[in-house]
């Protein structure tokens, strides 16, 4: 006659006495994504389509070099190198030590500081934190790109009465003409406060439209306030780049041209 094994009392925290929802967890953790196949695999792609591109681009766009260097003679527009021509940009309409200090660092603070102004945890990983976060992120894309682009072509094309100049900063001294202020209020005004009150208003009204419509969180609106940050980086580069010609006027990108004196 067979003997069967008496069974024995499941002892607690064994794979067998665990619950269903103990079960499913424990299989989440132990999930692993290994570098490869998996991220190798992804990046050597990657990496094909844009040396595929690159090779296009070399093809069928004329690059030719320019002529020597010539130390006494400055090239129109002399334009800086891509990733600072945001702040290039941010030169032309304020202060030079307001546009190409200040800004940046009080960007830099404010960056560094989000990881201990929003302390949860949720959401941590997820791209966005949800949906609610991708809109917020697209309508803040949207509403900071309109913004800056209305500032750009308003600071290019606003005319001054009797005067051949343009901008907001002539403007406002024009305005300010019958006080007989010195020009150093007229520098402080046009290139100090106004920008300075443009800078501050986009992301306070961007993160009362956030609260108040997406009922958002300190980490939706930290959301809101980093694209704001990108938004104006890609923005800023895109107009620097392909939109600035001779005499970093505005021009379409065809007509920018090679700048003189290469």
């Amino acid at each position: 006659m067979e003997m069967k094994e008496p069974l024995r009392p499941l002892r607690k925290g064994s794979p067998r006495a665990r619950s269903p929802v103990a079960a499913a967890v424990v299989e989440r953790r132990e999930e692993r994504v290994y570098t490869w196949p998996h991220l190798v695999s992804v990046e050597m792609m990657a990496a094909l389509i844009f040396l595929v591109l690159l090779s296009i681009m070399a093809v069928l766009i004329k690059a030719p070099l320019g002529s020597l260097a010539n130390p006494e003679v400055t090239p129109d527009p002399a334009k800086a190198p891509w990733y600072f021509l945001g702040l290039q940009e941010l030169l032309l309409h304020m202060n030079p030590s307001l546009a190409g200090v200040i800004v940046p660092t009080v960007v830099l603070l404010a960056l560094a500081a989000l990881p201990y102004i929003d302390r949860s945890r949720k959401g941590t990983g997820i791209w966005f934190s949800g949906p609610k976060g991708k809109a917020i992120a697209g309508f803040s894309a949207f509403y900071t790109a309109v913004w800056e682009l209305a500032l750009i072509f308003l600071d290019e094309w606003l005319p001054v009465p009797g005067s051949e100049a343009h901008g907001v900063a002539p403007y406002l001294e024009y305005l300010m003409s019958p006080l007989n202020l010195p020009p150093v209020v007229h520098e402080i005004i046009g290139g100090w406060i106004v920008p300075i009150i443009f800078m501050l208003f986009i992301p306070f009204s961007l993160a009362v439209i956030v609260r108040r419509h997406w009922k958002a969180d300190t980490r939706e609106v930290a959301i809101a306030l980093y694209t704001f940050f990108v938004a104006s980086f890609v923005v800023l580069t895109i107009i620097g780049t392909a939109f600035r010609g001779h005499g970093m006027r505005l021009t379409w990108p065809w007509e920018v041209g090679r700048p003189v004196g290469f």
